[in-house]
């Protein structure tokens, strides 16, 4: 039997589309079932369908898209199926996000010390991490995934932020048997293949910089950058009118926010009418912002997938969380160069969906790729 299977199918009605994937991915015998649908299926008929097809053990969320076996698409379902005696999996279900009570934090650390506990005993060749599915529209990604983060004690920790193409109106996650919003799923893995957390971006940090003079954090809106209405400052950064002003630009022209020793893409989710910027991350008074300066995706992403290939040395599958602002990008580029980038997530066996943000450790993220990689040899050491 295969450790990992993956599979998609295009149905569009809801249980027929279930019935497939559940076939395809072997759903029944998973030690855990990771499900990514498009946001164009009826919410309450696909709870359904996830409870009768994929049971308990299942996360899943909606999608800015989805990426599998066939490329790109936006209208269906995507799933991998973690199998076997490599794997224990158990799963930690928020269904109110915008509850701070930090009950819900202790309680989250006791059943992690409580699953690692068992994990130990049942794989004591094993090796841990956690992949976290959030809702995207919550505007508390940093807030919670941070708290997970301490909560895990360091534990490795990646995932993608439920999405709805880019309608912004209600981004789901499975939890508690059911699609809801306000909502996050968190799994628990340990398994004995080997396995490599990953990320990788597009742009590099300019010399152009700038601060932030006007914001709201809690809605993650700038209204002015060097007390300038903030669109009007960005378009003639850009050399551009405010009218030319898309998600297109957002995804080719973003600024990066200093974290660290590192820099971050924070990513432009939309221009409101009184000129402010929406973002798709924290943002606040008084940070300062530079440029992004762009880089070759293809490129990138090559030397990504040839260092995992040196870590991992062989066959793998990738469990990948991607931007939909990366998606824009990579749609938008000549059809021969598009479907060379896509060529190469096939080749490296990807599947996942595209995102309203990535979580990589106790950091939020945009205009990423995050994931993780498993090896298809068991861990000799």
């Amino acid at each position: 039997m295969k450790s990992i299977i993956t599979g998609y199918v295009s149905n569009n009605d809801e249980v027929k589309a279930c019935e497939e994937l559940a076939v395809k991915i072997n759903a029944k015998e998973a030690k855990l079932n990771l499900i990514f649908c498009s946001r164009n299926y009826d919410k309450n008929k696909l709870s359904e369908a996830f409870q009768h097809y994929f049971g308990p053990q299942t996360i899943g969320c909606s999608t800015a898209g989805e990426i599998s076996e066939v490329g790109f698409t936006d209208h269906g379902l995507v799933g991998m199926s973690l199998q076997g005696n490599e794997f224990e999996v158990d799963l930690i279900t928020i269904t109110n996000l915008k509850d701070r009570d930090e009950n819900i934090i202790l309680d989250i650390k006791q059943q992690f010390q409580n699953i690692q506990s068992k994990h130990r005993t049942l794989l004591k060749e094993g090796k841990t991490f956690g992949i976290l599915l959030i809702d995207g529209l919550s505007v508390k990604e940093e807030e919670f995934v941070s708290l997970i983060d301490g909560a895990l004690k360091g534990l490795p920790l990646i995932g993608g932020s439920a999405s709805d193409q880019l309608k912004f109106e209600s981004t789901l996650v499975y939890a508690n048997g059911e699609l809801r919003e306000n909502a996050a799923t968190l799994a628990i893995v340990t398994t004995t293949l080997p396995f490599e957390i990953f990320k990788v971006q597009h742009f590099r940090e300019t010399e152009d910089k700038f601060v932030i003079t006007s914001a709201t954090p809690q809605t993650r809106t700038v209204e002015e950058i060097e007390g300038i209405p903030a669109a009007k400052f960005y378009a003639e950064k850009l050399g551009l009118k405010i009218s030319d002003l898309n998600p297109s630009v957002f995804s080719n022209y973003p600024v990066m926010l200093k974290i660290g020793e590192d820099y971050y893409v924070r990513s432009i989710q939309k221009m409101n009418p009184d000129l402010s910027l929406t973002f798709y991350c924290a943002i606040d008074n008084g940070l300062v912002l530079r440029l992004g300066s762009l880089r070759s995706i293809y490129e990138s992403s090559t030397e990504l997938f040839d260092r995992l290939d040196e870590v991992l040395k062989g066959d793998k599958f990738c469990l990948g969380f991607e931007c939909v602002l990366r998606r824009l990008e990579i749609m938008q580029l000549p059809k021969e160069e598009k479907e060379r980038i896509i060529s190469l997530y096939k080749k490296n066996q990807m599947i996942g969906f595209h995102t309203f943000g990535e979580q990589l450790g106790g950091v939020h993220i945009n205009q990423t790729l995050t994931g993780v990689a498993f090896g298809t040899k068991r861990n000799q050491d």
